[in-house]
């Protein structure tokens, strides 16, 4: 019978693409995820990856596993999800993801309060752009920015996030003297929108798929850039560009997956953000760029 834990390993490899990816995913050593893998492939008598420079690539006969694996995958963290949905008491691990500007504003002093008042609850904080699967239990709770969560997903929306151009605090720069722009990876280098109906004579300056170090290279000049009010404006080294209008963005939500949205730790947990929140507008009044009386005129 094959051993489902070296399947886990074959899925993670798989999803990352090399073995060190598997090992950081997985918690564990290089030469752990190797080993393995290599008794995965005496158990099935084949090689279920093929090694192609640094880059690991599934094999016909382990795409046929990996497809195995991942129904067996779904079916157990199911079972799980729906056992821990029962799970009564206040006490264990809640791991929380969120995008690295929304942890640092909002969530570790809203968590500091929450621990006060249960110390046998643990959160475990995961700040990182990339989506957290909640169905697979990557995170419990997520604080995610999207226009529609997935169906198996349940939560409150928190609010439209806002978006503004920044540069370094002094500037007093209008949008027609902008000459450089910062962009994220995923325009594949083009100038942005806002750039070419504001800024006619901005070029590309850098290119990164992170926020705080497009905010970094504002200050460091390297150009202008689009980011979240939540973001900028907490930042007393970056300025509004204020003949650039605010431009709305996607929305923030806090979600759990429905199986375990009945768990005691998450409800807790999940019950006081919303309250945290709704008794601190000021927090929200970020994500829609409403900045306070001493910015006047903005």
């Amino acid at each position: 019978m094959l051993n489902w834990d070296d399947m886990r390993y074959m899925l993670a490899v798989a999803r990352a693409g090399s073995m060190s990816g598997a090992a950081r995913q997985l918690g564990v050593n290089h030469a752990t995820v190797i080993r393995r893998i290599r008794q995965l492939e005496e158990q099935l008598g084949t090689a279920v990856f093929d090694r192609i420079g640094h880059n690991y690539v599934i094999t016909p006969a382990g795409q046929v596993a990996f497809d195995a694996a991942e129904k067996m995958e779904t079916f157990s963290v199911g079972v799980e999800r729906q056992v821990l949905g029962q799970v009564a008491e206040l006490s264990g691990i809640i791991r929380v993801t969120a995008p690295e500007p929304v942890g640092k504003s909002l969530l570790l002093p809203t968590v500091t309060e929450f621990m006060q008042l249960y110390p046998d609850i643990l959160v475990d904080i995961s700040l990182s752009m990339r989506t957290y699967d909640l169905g697979v239990r990557e995170a419990d709770v997520a604080f995610r920015v999207t226009e529609q969560p997935p169906p198996d997903l349940v939560g409150v929306k928190i609010s439209h996030l806002m978006m503004a151009v920044y540069v370094p605090a002094g500037s007093a720069l209008h949008a027609a003297q902008i000459d450089k722009v910062i962009v994220n990876a995923n325009t594949d280098g083009k100038t942005p929108d806002w750039a070419g109906r504001y800024c006619p004579r901005a070029s590309v300056g850098l290119i990164t798929d992170s926020p705080p170090l497009e905010l970094e290279a504002v200050k460091q000049g390297f150009g202008a850039a689009r980011l979240p009010c939540a973001m900028g404006d907490q930042d007393p080294e970056l300025e509004r560009v204020l003949d650039i209008p605010l431009e709305m963005g996607s929305q923030l939500w806090l979600l759990t997956h429905v199986d375990v949205r009945t768990n005691a730790r998450i409800r807790v947990f999940r019950d006081y953000m919303i309250d945290y929140l709704e008794q601190r507008p000021e927090l929200v009044a970020r994500f829609r760029g409403e900045q306070l009386s001493e910015n006047p005129g903005i």
